[in-house]
């Protein structure tokens, strides 16, 4: 499947909007920042002083997947960026390309459930809407080169949380549009300023963001900051149920569960495609430990990047375990 990004079918759908915006505090703390606060000051996320420098305990780990990705480039590989989180008593990180940027694609239907699981919060009856899928939203991907045919019929009903589980478990971009079409995008918006990103929009098309960018919706989740328990818990579930068997979980065991998103993105035109993208982001969950991993990949072939994340996930897994 070669998915074009998602920002060709949301252009138009993110226009600027004047929000509260989260500040980051200093290096090792993200906060929301709300005016409606007096007496609090949220944390949603928090970080390492310095990202570039690898844990003590993960040096070793980080010296060999620092070496697969540099020798990867004589196969194909463009370039790839690795971020890994081991949480616990063991806990550590390292970076590996941090300066890097991608094309997220796909990986933006998670900003989606999020800011559909937030609204619910306060308008519970949302997620129980029906939408019609109508000709209108279908022909947007006779406008969009790339894109992957959706499961959705045309003039069928359907609930909006059936269409989130659909455009996460199956990545379906039938199901993206219409909920990009159904909400308020003041809502979606306000997930990327809350967490300190800038907003996808028209004047900014060609959309890039780092591991570290992306890891924040993922882990905002994990860490039940930014939604209710209940809510960061079906969020984590849902993503558990991804029907993408490439990348991270190639690289490991069938009853190892891991809660991931993927995306795909093609650069150029669909005679003269200059580059593809493959992305796979999430959490592994081992009996005793948990780990985070983010491989974003630019090369040639999505064979090779393919490979290349998934021997970065077993590689990781097989360390994490073996501790």
């Amino acid at each position: 499947m070669i998915v074009f990004s998602i920002l060709a079918l949301a252009l138009g759908f993110f226009a600027g909007h004047t929000l509260k915006k989260t500040t980051v505090v200093n290096s090792l703390s993200l906060r929301e920042k709300n005016d409606d606060y007096k007496f609090i000051d949220p944390l949603l996320v928090v970080n390492r002083a310095n990202l570039a420098d690898p844990s003590p305990v993960f040096t070793a780990l980080y010296n060999s997947v620092n070496k697969y990705v540099s020798d990867q480039k004589s196969n194909g590989l463009m370039n790839a960026s690795v971020y890994f989180i081991k949480y616990g008593d063991k806990g550590g990180s390292f970076y590996i390309n941090k300066d890097e940027v991608y094309s997220p694609a796909s990986l933006l239907k998670v900003a989606i459930m999020i800011a559909y699981l937030k609204l619910s919060e306060s308008k519970p009856y949302i997620l129980d809407e029906e939408i019609t899928y109508s000709a209108n939203l279908a022909g947007n991907f006779e406008r969009v080169p790339f894109e992957d045919p959706t499961k959705l019929k045309e003039g069928d009903d359907y609930v909006v949380n059936d269409l989130i589980n659909k455009m996460i478990i199956d990545s379906d971009n039938g199901a993206m549009n219409i909920l990009i079409r159904n909400i308020d995008i003041s809502y979606l918006n306000k997930v990327y300023t809350d967490l300190g990103l800038k907003n996808p929009s028209v004047d900014n098309a060609d959309y890039k963001m780092s591991a570290f960018d992306y890891s924040l919706f993922l882990r905002v989740l994990y860490n039940s900051t930014y939604l209710s328990r209940e809510d960061s818990e079906k969020a984590l579930a849902i993503l558990s149920k991804s029907t993408f068997q490439d990348g991270l979980r190639a690289g490991l065991p069938e009853n190892i569960a891991v809660a991931h998103k993927f995306g795909e993105h093609v650069n150029g035109v669909k005679d003269t495609i200059e580059s593809v993208e493959l992305h796979d982001c999430g959490y592994v969950y081992l009996p005793n430990d948990t780990y985070f991993l983010c491989v974003m990949s630019k090369g040639k072939s999505l064979k090779t990047l393919s490979e290349t994340i998934s021997h970065i996930s077993k590689v990781i897994y097989e360390n994490v375990a073996s501790n």
